[in-house]
Order: C-alpha cells, then sequence, then structure tokens
C-alpha cells in the first residue's frame, strides 16, 4: 500500500473510492473492516474532519443522484399531506393537525427550554424542506399544531401519569390520536446536542434528536401483529421516536390509526430510536442505522 494511504483503509481503497463507493461496495466492506476505517479516520482527522468527510460523502452521493445541481427533481405529495387527503376523501376533515407535546417536570431550566423548542422547530421545517413547493403545501403547514403542554399539574413525569393527562385532555380531532409525545431531560439533550438531521444522512449518524412515544393506553397490548418477534416484546406503553421522521413516518400511521402504539413501536428497546416502520426502521443507540432483517448496522460506513 502506498504511504500516502493511511494503513486503516481497507486493503486496494484510497480516499476517493471511499467517497465515491456504492452503497453495495460498501455492504461488502467487513464489519471489521467498516470499523477500523471509522476509528482510524476519526483518530486521524479528529472529530469535525471526521464529520467533514461524512458529508463530502453525502454531498457525492447527492450529486450522483441528481438532488444538487440544476436537475429537474419531480416533488412527491407529503406522506403527511397524503393520509389528509384520504382522510378528508372518507368525510373528515381538520382544522388542525399535529400532535401533543408535554414537557417533563425534570426540565427546570428556563433557557434550555425555549432552546429545546427553538431546535425542535427548526428540524421540523428542515423535514417538511423537500416538500417545498407541493401544491397546496402551505395551507397544509399553516394548519399544522404542535400543541405544548408545559404543566403537566398532578402528573407526576412518569409514563402513566403522562398517559392520564393525555387521556383527560380535550382535544381537537387533528391533535387526539394513540399516543403524545413528551420531553424528558434526556429526549431534550438530544434534540440540542445532536448533529443537525440535515448535516448528513440518518446512516451516518450514531445519535440523532428524538422525543418520547406515549401511548394513550399504557396497560394495553396488542398481540394480533404478526411483526415478526415483536410479539415477545415487552411493551413498556412508549418508545423514542425520530423529531425528524415525525410528520413523514409517524403521523400518518397514527392520523390513519393504522397501527397501534404497541405495533408500531413495541420491538424498540431501551434507548433506540423508532423512525419509520420499514427494513432501516430502527436506529439502535450508539451505532446507526439497523437492518431488521438481518440484525447488523446499515450501509453507512
Amino acid at each position: 500500500m502506498p504511504a500516502s494511504i493511511p494503513s486503516y483503509y481497507p486493503a486496494g481503497w484510497d480516499r476517493e473510492r471511499i467517497l465515491n463507493a456504492t452503497v453495495n461496495e460498501i455492504n461488502d466492506l467487513t464489519k471489521e473492516q467498516r470499523e477500523v476505517f471509522r476509528e482510524g479516520l476519526r483518530a486521524d482527522l479528529g472529530q469535525q474532519g471526521f464529520d467533514e468527510f461524512f458529508d463530502e460523502m453525502f454531498r457525492r452521493e447527492q450529486e450522483e443522484s441528481g438532488l444538487l445541481g440544476n436537475s429537474i427533481k419531480t416533488i412527491k405529495e407529503p406522506p403527511f399531506m397524503e393520509v389528509l387527503r384520504i382522510c378528508e376523501d372518507r368525510g373528515i376533515r381538520w382544522d388542525q393537525w399535529g400532535f401533543v407535546v408535554f414537557k417533563s417536570p425534570e426540565i427546570v431550566d428556563a433557557e434550555q427550554w425555549m432552546a429545546c423548542k427553538k431546535r425542535f422547530s427548526e428540524i421540523i421545517n428542515d423535514s417538511i424542506d423537500p416538500y417545498r413547493g407541493y401544491a397546496g403545501l402551505d395551507d397544509c403547514v399553516r394548519k399544522m399544531k404542535f400543541q405544548w403542554v408545559e404543566d403537566v399539574k398532578d402528573a407526576g413525569g412518569g409514563i402513566g401519569s403522562i398517559s392520564r393527562a393525555y387521556s383527560s385532555t380535550s382535544l381537537l380531532p387533528g391533535l387526539n390520536h394513540s399516543l403524545c409525545l413528551y420531553i424528558t431531560p434526556s429526549s431534550m439533550d438530544s434534540i440540542l446536542n445532536s448533529p443537525s438531521p440535515s448535516s448528513c444522512k440518518r446512516k451516518y449518524r450514531t445519535r440523532i434528536p428524538f422525543v418520547v412515544a406515549v401511548s394513550k393506553d399504557v396497560s394495553r397490548q396488542d398481540y394480533s401483529t404478526t411483526y415478526g418477534d415483536i410479539e415477545r416484546a415487552s411493551w413498556r406503553g412508549f418508545f423514542n421516536v425520530a423529531v425528524e421522521t415525525l410528520l413523514e413516518s409517524l403521523f400518518p400511521i397514527v392520523a390513519d390509526d393504522s397501527m397501534s402504539p404497541f405495533e408500531i413501536g413495541g420491538c424498540v428497546a431501551g434507548d433506540d430510536v423508532w423512525c419509520d416502520y420499514t427494513r432501516w426502521g430502527v436506529h439502535k443507540a450508539g451505532i446507526g442505522y439497523w437492518d431488521s432483517r438481518t440484525g447488523q448496522a446499515g450501509s453507512g460506513l
């Protein structure tokens, strides 16, 4: 291997080959090769250089797929607009739609809390950006509402108390779902200190901003599902969910009531984060993208 190529690179690979690699080429590397490369790159370039390397990899992927430059891209209907349209076709029209978000009583720093809400809104707005220009989007977004409950009153902050508080709250139909959102100190920390979702693809990030999704009825367990080992999962009544996929992935499910909270997040354990219902839908804490079929990390290095 030429001296100019660091030893942590896979044999026969150099910087340009890594940056321009396809998903299949990355998957051909062993788990050990990917781990050695990541650790070596971080030690060699530092965290900023490490992040910049994968930012460049992400940029080249976008360029190759035609998402950069002057390429014409067809804007698809946002999933949240699609489910609202379907509801309207069924005679259900919501003047406001979104989620109820509870604040943990453990969060007492007002300045941090305001920063958390601001960052939360930025992430939500960024998640809408790919759909900008779609007909009717602006009107739809104007009806979007996150109803903040910052004083849980008699609720002690436990999952059960938040569930009861949500169940007993009088809500508009577009906010009355099978689950609500809850920001705990750990989720606030993730929102404030995780890399920006717009910085690079989720598969390149080991930590992502999340909130806690709490079932309206934490005691209910719907075991009729056929989603693999979920039937043997220990249902906690809640699961972590990525802020960046709230509108695109979670809202369409709860708005259509097509899956129960257990069916959505019953397989999410510990500090893992639910992102969507696909093969890559669970983000493993400290690891990243996770393939539910193979039990291995995703295609990113």
